[in-house]
């Protein structure tokens, strides 16, 4: 039997990207309540208060100006046919490089050069949690890693910041404390498991747990490279 195509109508393709654009709307909205309107309005309480403190307020003016270059960044329309590595990569220059952070991102190759709709997911919640790292971490150094387990990756953002209070991690409802409630929000939008380790003083790492494409789960390293193995074998008992 031959495979029959899934045709899609110009109404429902309409329909489609509706959709998709009104959940990154939305989700851009949920940012600027959450996070810069309420730094807006702290800094407007702190300098309504007679014991304002002046450092303190030009750092919360200085966080709410980086969260808005951040949105302005995410608003222009992003090199999605760029490679992961290259996105990532000018991502750094435009985040971490300003804030004197180093950057370091070690991806097999299989996923580095990847271009499709599943690295523009991966990309979205790297680069949510990089983002969050430079606001938040007060950090000198945030790494990007992988991880393979049978057909899932684990990519895990690691910072060597001040870390996150326990009592901030265990709230069931973290609201906007550290960009979280925004990161778990993006992981359940992928269909990503989110995790996060950390100790106060210590640094972070953010996970996030992507089922693999089944073509994409054939590059898997470590099978590659037992593939590689078993060829070579092969062909030494050829020659036997």
């Amino acid at each position: 039997m031959r495979n029959r195509k899934v045709l899609i109508t110009p109404a429902e393709l309409s329909d489609l990207v509706f959709r998709e654009r009104q959940a990154e709307r939305n989700r851009i909205a949920r940012i600027l309540h959450d996070d810069f309107l309420q730094q807006c309005q702290m800094i407007v309480l702190s300098l309504q208060s007679s014991s304002a403190n002046l450092h303190a307020i030009a750092e919360k003016a200085a966080d709410a100006m980086a969260l808005g270059r951040d949105l302005i960044l995410e608003l222009r329309q992003p090199n999605v046919s760029a490679s992961l590595q290259t996105r990532l990569d000018s991502l750094a220059r435009a985040v971490c490089e300003p804030a004197g952070i180093q950057f370091r991102c070690s991806l097999s190759a299989a996923l580095a050069a990847q271009r499709d709709g599943f690295a523009d997911e991966l990309f979205m919640c790297l680069a949510e949690a990089v983002r969050n790292a430079v606001r938040h971490a007060n950090a000198s150094t945030i790494s990007i890693t992988e991880e393979w387990i049978a057909t899932r990756v684990i990519l895990s953002v690691t910072d060597d910041g001040r870390g996150i209070p326990l009592h901030v991690l265990s709230q069931k409802h973290v609201g906007s404390h550290f960009g979280l409630h925004g990161m778990r929000e993006r992981a359940a939008d992928l269909g990503a498991r989110f995790g996060i380790a950390s100790d106060n003083g210590a640094g972070t790492t953010v996970s996030f747990c992507f089922g693999l494409p089944a073509w994409l789960a054939r590059l898997h390293p470590a099978r590659t490279a037992r593939s590689k193995m078993q060829r070579y074998t092969q062909r030494k008992g050829s020659n036997l």
